[in-house]
């Protein structure tokens, strides 16, 4: 009787807790036409949230295995959690528009609370959730959103620079940068592969303390600049070595610009603040990024540069202007 009883109360506790997990999500009103995909994405998108609010408050692992989603978003979000922070969804009921991308939809703003799995994780807690689904409503991407709401209300205003089409492509880019800096947090050497042109150019600025004169009382250093060009094969050698080893990285990235190149309708230049950490390593500086959406379900980058912060305040970052483009 005792064993029943125990039972029976595990039972209760159980569905108990799953009832708490339990969130819902739906398409707003008028950004979707009702059909069997709507439904579908509907679920899909609720199985998604309820897994990780009940992984989320039980803090254990999460089990993708009944959601309809590609196995390379299932690494990456299983990367995300493990590396980096668990979440869990703030909000029993959800509603956000459907937006439609190059590849097919994507869902913005669910709020999230953020439980870091270590005291290395230094941003806020209180996030939104950005979830893409492909034509078939398989989701294909799962992310905490930008944290600088600002930036980004600037870079999708676009009124007189194309209006619904550029606010499209500029949300598919900022998609595509906030990718890529997951990929180095999840060491996912083959994504950077595919992403990086094959004839990328990757330039990396430094400060050196070069002495300059020897007295008899003291000796005085200049501070140079000294920058380092590497081509793909180079750099994804580095990152091979960095990724094998067992620190943890955490790449953050803020203050992002987007500029459209001014005769190339499909290149764009994106400078962003990145703070890098890679086990007791820590640095700050400048990216900039050249992106090409010529085939816009397949962008490249053509060049990477990093600069110091220092070097930033004295020289200014490149830019687009920088850099011939054939």
């Amino acid at each position: 009787m005792t064993q029943i009883r125990t039972y029976i109360l595990s039972l209760i506790l159980l569905l108990s807790f799953n009832q708490l997990a339990a969130v819902t999500f739906q398409f707003a009103a008028g950004t979707i036409n009702a059909g069997v995909l709507k439904t579908g994405m509907e679920n899909n998108i609720t199985a998604l949230l309820t897994e990780i609010n009940r992984a989320g408050k039980s803090g254990t692992a999460l089990n993708l295995s009944g959601i309809r989603m590609e196995e390379g978003a299932k690494t990456r979000l299983n990367a995300l959690w493990n590396e980096a922070a668990h979440f869990v969804c703030d909000k029993q009921t959800n509603i956000s528009k459907c937006l439609n991308d190059f590849q097919g939809y994507q869902v913005r703003a669910i709020p999230i609370t953020m439980k870091p799995v270590d005291s290395s994780y230094d941003q806020s807690l209180n996030r939104e959730l950005t979830i893409s689904l492909n034509k078939k409503g398989v989701i294909t991407g799962v992310r905490p959103a930008w944290e600088m709401q600002e930036d980004i209300s600037q870079i999708l205003h676009t009124t007189g620079m194309g209006g619904v089409e550029e606010t499209r492509m500029r949300r598919e880019l900022l998609k595509w940068v906030e990718d890529f800096r997951c990929y180095y947090n999840e060491r996912n050497l083959k994504a950077l592969d595919q992403i990086y042109s094959e004839d990328a150019l990757i330039i990396t600025g430094s400060v050196i303390n070069q002495r300059a004169n020897k007295g008899d009382r003291a000796v005085t250093y200049e501070q140079k600049v000294h920058y380092t060009v590497q081509d793909k094969t180079q750099y994804l050698a580095k990152l091979k070595k960095m990724f094998a080893s067992k620190n943890r990285i955490n790449v953050q990235f803020d203050h992002v610009s987007v500029m459209k190149h001014p005769a190339k309708p499909n290149i764009y230049g994106v400078t962003l603040h990145q703070k890098w950490r890679n086990g007791a390593y820590y640095d700050e500086g400048w990216l900039f990024l050249l992106w090409d959406f010529n085939i816009p379900d397949q962008p490249q980058i053509h060049v990477r540069t990093w600069q110091p912060d220092q070097v930033v305040a004295e020289d200014g970052v490149f830019g687009i202007d920088d850099f011939f483009i054939p």
